[in-house]
């Protein structure tokens, strides 16, 4: 079943006519392209792409072999009075649509400017992308390899004098360099006692010798994320440094061993949480173990305390756990797990042994 039939079948789980597309990602899923503009699909099947004059011939090239109608409306900009006229063609009496992405402003418009009612589609766009395809895993994994040939380089360049920022903005340059989109999020470059903040903003910091520094960041690629996280010792590594590095690890594995088809999220996330409890850091571990991720850097199914759905077949989520303690520092590290239909799969190849740069 290709996507424009998903859609087809969710407007006929929904109980609507048809279903209006216009938040960015969910455009995106829709589609394979980032399109300006609207989506709207029948329960029939039928799919309409409109955009305009800046678009339309990249969005023909793009949507027209997945089965949509490109349409540049007459005026070439799509309004939100544009879908009345598929509405009186077609007989649509109700349109579902993304009430949990549309801005209060867009709905208003909307109702006002068309006849058919609304009706909330709630997280069905959500539903629909947790399970990822062949080509989505293909994309997500080349946004990874770009990531971790442009981390490889950067380990060259983290040594004491380097400063947080700027060593950043070259991990995002390489990223681009080697064939990346764009950020899949802004990159966290962390150094000392500051990586005890577990989203923290790299500064002009200079790195000093004994320091930990986290890096977190993703590429895009195909409109796809990716996301690691590797953590570096410089110079040296005290035993406490090391403890807690090693503990992190040693749930991060722990962990991954767990993570199943069938598994709750809440129940993959305790093992993590108590293997750090046992080693006596249970309150420096302040954030859920991880999360799904493709058009959007976060997405469901989640991987945390109070996240009981159950993972299945075609989900990816990434395996973060971390401990992080004010003044001395912290650890996390990060891989991205595909659960495919030949079992899980570590799509993160990046070594995560405590390197000594």
């Amino acid at each position: 079943m290709n996507r424009l039939e998903k859609i087809a079948a969710m407007a006929r789980e929904k109980g609507v006519d048809a279903i209006l597309v216009t938040a960015d990602s969910t455009l995106h899923y829709a589609t394979s392209f980032r399109v300006e503009g609207f989506v709207l699909v029948t329960k029939e099947g039928q799919g309409w792409c409109y955009t305009d004059s800046r678009y339309i011939e990249a969005a023909t090239e793009a949507v027209t072999p997945l089965g949509y109608q490109v349409v540049m409306p007459e005026g070439s900009y799509p309004t939100f009075s544009t879908p009345q006229e598929l509405i009186d063609k077609c007989g649509i009496k109700t349109l579902g649509f993304e009430d949990l992405l549309m801005p209060v402003h867009d709905y208003n418009a909307y109702k006002a400017a068309l006849s058919a009612e609304l009706v909330p589609i709630g997280n069905g766009f959500e539903v629909l992308r947790e399970c990822k395809d062949e080509l989505e895993i293909a994309s997500i994994v080349a946004a990874q390899r770009i990531a971790e040939s442009a981390l490889h380089e950067i380990v060259k360049m983290i040594k004491p004098g380097a400063y947080e920022d700027e060593l950043a903005a070259e991990l995002e340059y390489l990223m681009r360099k080697k064939g990346g989109e764009g950020l899949a999020f802004s990159t966290i470059f962390l150094s000392g006692a500051r990586t005890s903040m577990p989203h923290g903003k790299p500064m002009h910091k200079a790195i000093e010798a004994g320091d930990f520094v986290t890096i977190d960041f993703g590429a895009r690629k195909n409109g796809y994320c990716s996301d690691m996280t590797r953590t570096f010792a410089v110079g040296f590594a005290t035993d406490e440094m090391k403890k807690v590095y090693n503990t992190v690890l040693g749930a991060q594995l722990a962990a991954i061993d767990a993570l199943a088809v069938g598994k709750a999220g809440c129940e993959v996330d305790k093992v993590a949480r108590d293997f750090i409890a046992a080693a006596g850091y249970g309150d420096y571990f302040r954030h859920g173990l991880g999360h799904s991720l493709g058009l959007d850097v976060h997405e469901n199914p989640r991987a945390s305390m109070t996240y009981k759905g159950a993972f299945k077949e075609g989900n990816v989520i990434t395996m973060e756990p971390g401990i992080y303690i004010p003044g001395f520092g912290g650890v996390r590290i990060e891989d991205m797990l595909y659960l495919g239909p030949d079992g899980k799969r570590d799509l993160t190849e990046f070594p995560k042994e405590l390197m000594i740069l």
